[in-house]
């Protein structure tokens, strides 16, 4: 089989299987901005309440300009990183800005203990893959 029409075959085949709302964008996507938030948890809420909330931001954040990735952790004393990857620093703020308006995301905040927030963005001088 020529290779070229093989090569054609395979990218038709994973273009068809992705789903509609999945993130298209190369897998190599160049990050520029780094977004890195730091919180505590509320503690009205459970700590399965906690994740949940925040797992389920992810369907608000992935449809903002720009995005490519998250990541959040936590410390077994509810000490939060949310890490967000942006392709620009223009993205990134106008997302910041955008979610503050998200009635849905709000909601998603409420677990978040407001006074101990603190959002940083920086721009991206080294990235290293081995």
């Amino acid at each position: 089989m020529n290779k070229l029409i093989l090569i054609i075959m395979v990218n038709l085949l994973f273009n068809c299987t992705s789903k509609p709302d999945q993130n298209l964008s190369p897998m190599k996507t160049k990050t520029n901005v780094v977004e890195v938030v730091f919180f505590e948890a509320n503690p009205e809420y459970s700590q399965k309440e906690i994740k949940t909330a925040l797992e389920s931001l992810n369907e608000i954040v992935k449809m903002y300009y720009g995005f490519i990735e998250r990541t959040t952790a936590s410390t077994a004393d509810g000490k939060y990183i949310d890490i967000v990857y942006w392709i620009d620093m223009k993205s990134a703020k106008a997302a910041a800005k955008a979610v503050m308006k998200d009635q849905q995301a709000l909601k998603i905040f409420e677990v978040v203990k407001q006074e101990s927030l603190q959002m940083y963005h920086f721009d991206t001088f080294n990235q290293f893959e081995e």
